[in-house]
C-alpha cells in the first residue's frame, strides 16, 4: 500500500513529499516492489523530479519510503498533480493499493 502525499510547492528550492510504502505485516522473507513517478496536471522537470527504483523490504521490516522532490516557484497557479505507482512485486507479495497522488498545493 503507498500513501497520497499533500503539501505547498514552496517559493523556490525543493519541498520533499514523502510517499509511504507499507505491508500488511512483517515479511518472513524479502518483498520487493517497483516504483516510479507519473506526470498528472504536474509535469515532471518543471514541477517535480520524476523517481523511479525498486524498493526492498528485508526480513521484519514492513515500511519503506518513497521521496519526490517538488520544485518550488513564484507561479500562480491551481493545485497540480502526479502519482507514484507501484508494479511487479516480489512472488512472496501482492499490491493492494498501487497508486500515490500527490497534490502540490500552490501557495502563491
Amino acid at each position: 500500500m503507498i500513501s497520497d502525499v499533500q503539501s505547498k510547492e514552496g517559493k523556490a528550492g525543493t519541498t520533499a513529499f514523502v510517499f509511504v510504502v507499507s505491508l500488511s505485516g512483517n515479511p518472513l522473507a524479502p518483498v520487493t516492489v517497483n516504483y516510479a513517478s507519473a506526470a498528472g496536471t504536474a509535469s515532471a522537470s518543471s514541477d517535480f523530479q520524476a523517481v523511479a527504483g525498486t524498493l526492498t523490504f528485508p526480513v521484519g521490516v514492513n515500511v519503506r519510503t518513497v521521496t519526490v522532490s517538488v520544485l518550488g516557484d513564484r507561479v500562480r497557479e491551481a493545485n497540480e498533480l502526479f502519482t507514484v505507482n507501484l508494479s511487479n512485486p516480489s512472488a512472496n507479495a501482492y499490491i493492494d493499493r498501487g497508486q500515490g497522488v500527490a497534490t502540490i498545493v500552490n501557495d502563491d
